[in-house]
């Protein structure tokens, strides 16, 4: 425990100062994430008797991320005309991904399993390449600094924290069993709680309207334990407890980040085109 709780910190301090400095150095390290986190995910595939795209799945996710990083540090574009055009250029990178895991497995020639190791393939593009990139568009949602982008990264905290103390001291009822044996209906119901107390807190702090806090608290909360049992699905069809051991008593990068991939572009879109700004 002791173990968690000091790396926790210590990673979480890092990780607040790279928000906060923003430019280059923050898109480098959502980088390193992207590679360390495709790595893992390699080994998995790997773990299941598919063939990875290794080529594809790394080339694809950091070109997206270097592409999105020039559109949005574009000094000739306004700003929501830049996260406009990242959304353009997510598009059509998505489609060439989509296109070269397809084609990729028909220049094997081996039609065994074929479609089914295209499509672990280019899931695996859009689960970490594309998440991770919608981590660095919060940073720059117009107006508002980096307000939503630890707004997004506190309430996920919250959430997985409140979830792990609660389902360890009062879990009694199972949530998923199938599919993670150790959550419970009690600690889902603690992590809502969590994340919702601190989405009221930043809301006073920063002065903004408590309604779309509870709102966008409760989106984050949701797709983020979305976000985990997905994770708990791959891995436990590969059949390992942690997807890596880069984090010291937290596992891997997938096993620190699951929640926040998911909740990352769930409260991109809630943000642009649901609620007002």
């Amino acid at each position: 425990m002791n173990q968690r709780v000091i790396s926790g910190v210590l990673g979480g301090i890092l990780w607040f100062f790279l928000v906060w400095v923003g430019g280059i150095y923050y898109t480098l390290a959502i980088g390193l994430l992207i590679t360390l986190a495709m790595l893992e995910y390699i080994e998995l595939l790997k773990k299941q008797n598919f063939r990875p795209q290794i080529r594809l799945l790394l080339g694809i996710s950091l070109l997206l991320l270097a592409l999105i990083h020039v559109i949005l540090n574009h000094p000739g574009l306004e700003p929501w005309n830049s996260i406009y055009r990242s959304e353009r250029m997510i598009n059509l990178v998505m489609i060439v991904a989509f296109f070269a895991a397809i084609i990729h497995e028909l220049l094997r020639g081996n039609p065994e399993q074929g479609l089914l190791n295209a499509a672990v393939n280019f899931f695996g593009t859009v689960y970490i390449g594309l998440m991770f990139a919608y981590i660095l568009l919060l940073r720059y949602i117009p107006g508002q600094n980096v307000f939503y982008i630890l707004f997004t990264i506190l309430v996920t905290w919250a959430n997985d924290s409140a979830a792990y103390f609660i389902g360890i001291n009062f879990g009694k009822h199972k949530l998923c069993p199938k599919i993670s044996p150790k959550k419970s209906v009690e600690g889902a119901i603690g992590g809502l709680v969590g994340g919702l107390l601190v989405s009221l807190g930043m809301g006073i702090v920063y002065r903004q309207p408590l309604w779309a806090m509870l709102v966008l608290g409760t989106v984050v909360v949701v797709a983020g334990q979305f976000g985990d049992l997905i994770e708990s699905i791959i891995k436990r069809n590969a059949g390992v407890k942690d997807s890596g051991n880069f984090l010291p008593g937290h596992g891997g990068v997938l096993d620190r980040f699951d929640s926040l991939l998911l909740a990352a572009p769930v409260v991109y879109y809630t943000i642009t085109y649901v609620l007002p700004h």
